[in-house]
C-alpha cells in the first residue's frame, strides 16, 4: 500500500512539474484578450488601434528594462521583417540583466515604499542588489516573499560578495523598524493587497477587518517570551492604551500551533507559510494585480491595497484566471510578465477609438499615457545621448550618486497620474545633466550628427529623432526643423541649432512619457 501511494505521489509531482514547464505565455495572452473583449462587447466599446513597431519598441523597452532603446536597437528592430519579432524581443528583454535591475526597482517600490523617503533611502541600494540577483535567477515569487519575511538581522551583507550571494533581504523588515505593528501593516499591504492600517486603532470603517485582527497579525512578529502560568513560550502583543493582549491568529481565523520552545522566527515562519500557500485567496491575486497595474497603469482592483470582498475586481473572471495561471506556473514572474506584454491589449494605442467609457470602468480598451520614473528618465536621457546604457547605480562613485539624486528629485508616486512639478520641469530644462547631454563635447549622439559630413541636414535631424524618440520625424516636423537649423537670421552655427533640436526633443512630453 505504501509503495502504491509513493508511486501515485511521484506521478502527481511529475504531472505538476510538467504543467509548470509547459506554461505558455502566448496561451495566457490569448485568454487575457478574450476576457477583455467580453467586457468591451458588454459595454459597447471599440478598443483603440494597435500601435506601430516603433511605439511598441519604445514602450516595451521602458517597461521591461527601464530605458528607451538605443539607435542601433531601434534600427535593428524596425528593419526586422519577421512576423514574430515582438514576441522574440519581449523574451530577449525579459532574460536580460536590464530586466532584473529594472524590476528590482519596481518591486522595491511595491514591497518597501519607505525607501523612497530620505529616512530609509540608505536601504535602497542593498535591497535592490539582492532583488536584482534573485530576479535574474528567476526565483519564484513565493520564495522571494518567504525570504523577505524570514530574513535575519544577522544576515546583513558585509561585502560585495554577500550581495552577489543574495543574502540581504533584511531591508523589508528594517524599513518597518522591526516593530511588530509596522510589519503587520506592511506585510498585509505588500503581499496580500490588504490595508489593515486603519484597523490598528479601531475596527476598519469600510471593511470587515477588526482591531483584534490587526494585533493578532502583529503578534506573529513579536519576540517569544515565557508565559508565567503555562511555563511555555508565547507570542503576544498588548494593544496600546488597553489591557488587552493578543496572540497570533491568521486572517482566516486559524490559530497556529507552536511548540513549547519558540524560536525568534517561529511566528514569521507560520505567517509566511499561510501567506504563500496556494489556497490563500489574496496572495496570487495581489501579485498579478500589482504587475497588471505596472504595465496597464491601473490595477484590476483599485486601490491596489484593497483586495477585500467589498471592493470587487473590474474583471473578476480575468483576475482569477491570471491568479490561477500564476500559481500553476510555480509563481513564475517572467512567465506572467511575458504573457501580459504579448497581449493585444498591451499593444493598443493611447488614442481612444472615440467610444471612451467612464474611466471608473477600467475596461483597458486603450493604453494610458504614463509618466516616466526618475530612474527611467535618467537612464533614457543617457541612452538618448548615445552614452553606454549599462547602469552604474549598483557601484559606488559619482555616476551612481548622480543617478540616485536625479531619480529622487524626479520621483513620481503613480506613473498613470504623474505630473511634473515646477522644480522637476526646471531640472529637465536647465539641469546640469540635460545641459551636458545637449553639447557635442559631452553627447556622442550630437557629436556623431554634427561631425558627419556625409549626412545631409535632414539625415542629421533624423538621427536625433532616432536617438531621442526612437522614430523618424514626420514630414511636417522635418520641414519645421530644417527651416530652423538652416536659418541664416543670426550667427547660430549648425551645431548649435542641432543642439537646440535635441534639447527640444528631450524636453518634449513624448520623451517624458511612456505612451
Amino acid at each position: 500500500m505504501k509503495l502504491c501511494q509513493a508511486i501515485a505521489l511521484f506521478c502527481g509531482l511529475v504531472l505538476i512539474a510538467s504543467s509548470v514547464r509547459a506554461a505558455d505565455p502566448a496561451q495566457l495572452a490569448e485568454r487575457i484578450d478574450a476576457e477583455l473583449a467580453k467586457g468591451w462587447q458588454r459595454a459597447g466599446v471599440q478598443p483603440a488601434k494597435g500601435v506601430d513597431d516603433g511605439t511598441f519598441l519604445r514602450r516595451v523597452y521602458l517597461d521591461l528594462v527601464g530605458r528607451i532603446p538605443t539607435v542601433a536597437e531601434t534600427q535593428a528592430f524596425l528593419d526586422d521583417a519577421q512576423p514574430n519579432k515582438r514576441a522574440r524581443l519581449t523574451e530577449q528583454l525579459i532574460n536580460s540583466g536590464g530586466y532584473a535591475r529594472h524590476f528590482a526597482t519596481v518591486w522595491r517600490r511595491i514591497w518597501v515604499p519607505q525607501t523612497d523617503t530620505q529616512e530609509f533611502a540608505r536601504l535602497s541600494n542593498e535591497f535592490e542588489a539582492w532583488a536584482a540577483v534573485r530576479l535574474r535567477d528567476n526565483v519564484s515569487y513565493d520564495k522571494l516573499v518567504e525570504e523577505l519575511l524570514l530574513a535575519s538581522r544577522t544576515r546583513q551583507a558585509n561585502s560585495a560578495q554577500d550581495l552577489q550571494q543574495a543574502v540581504n533581504p533584511i531591508g523589508f523588515q528594517a524599513a518597518s523598524l522591526f516593530r511588530a505593528e509596522n510589519l503587520a501593516a506592511n506585510t498585509t499591504r505588500a503581499f496580500l493587497g490588504l490595508n489593515l492600517d486603519c484597523a490598528q486603532c479601531h475596527d476598519h470603517p469600510f471593511s470587515r477587518w477588526t482591531r483584534n485582527q490587526f494585533w493578532e497579525t502583529a503578534a506573529f512578529f513579536a519576540a517569544p517570551q515565557m508565559d508565567a502560568e503555562s511555563k511555555r513560550d508565547v507570542l503576544e502583543v498588548k494593544i496600546p492604551e488597553t489591557e488587552k493582549v493578543m496572540r497570533p491568529k491568521l486572517l482566516n481565523d486559524r490559530v497556529p500551533e507552536f511548540p513549547t520552545s519558540i524560536a525568534p522566527d517561529s511566528g514569521r515562519k507560520e505567517l509566511s507559510k499561510w501567506i504563500i500557500e496556494r489556497e490563500n485567496p489574496y496572495f496570487a491575486r495581489n501579485a498579478v494585480n500589482r504587475l497588471w497595474a505596472n504595465f496597464f497603469g491601473y490595477g484590476l482592483v483599485e486601490p491596489l491595497d484593497d483586495l477585500s470582498d467589498d471592493n470587487p475586481s473590474s474583471n473578476p473572471e480575468l483576475h482569477q484566471a491570471l491568479a490561477d495561471a500564476f500559481v500553476a506556473s510555480g509563481y513564475d514572474l517572467k512567465f506572467l510578465t511575458q504573457a501580459l506584454v504579448q497581449t493585444r491589449a498591451y499593444q493598443l494605442s493611447t488614442i481612444s477609438s472615440g467610444t471612451t467609457p467612464p474611466p471608473e470602468l477600467r475596461l483597458f480598451e486603450r493604453m494610458p499615457v504614463r509618466g516616466l520614473s526618475g530612474e527611467q528618465l535618467y537612464d533614457s536621457l543617457v541612452v538618448a545621448a548615445a552614452l553606454p546604457s549599462v547602469r552604474k547605480d549598483l557601484l559606488s562613485g559619482r555616476e551612481g550618486n548622480r543617478r540616485e539624486q536625479f531619480a529622487s528629485l524626479l520621483h513620481i508616486e503613480r506613473a498613470v497620474a504623474a505630473e511634473r512639478s515646477i522644480v522637476q520641469s526646471l531640472t529637465l530644462m536647465n539641469g546640469t545633466l540635460v545641459q551636458e547631454l545637449t553639447k557635442s563635447e559631452t553627447s556622442p549622439l550630437l557629436a556623431a550628427a554634427t561631425d558627419s559630413p556625409f549626412l545631409s541636414t535632414a539625415e542629421k535631424v533624423e538621427m536625433l529623432f532616432y536617438g531621442a524618440l526612437n522614430r523618424r520625424p514626420t514630414a511636417d516636423e522635418t520641414k519645421t526643423l530644417l527651416t530652423y537649423v538652416t536659418s541664416k537670421d543670426d550667427d547660430r552655427t549648425e551645431t548649435a541649432a542641432l543642439a537646440d533640436v535635441l534639447w527640444v526633443l528631450l524636453n518634449s512630453s513624448e520623451f517624458n512619457t511612456n505612451h
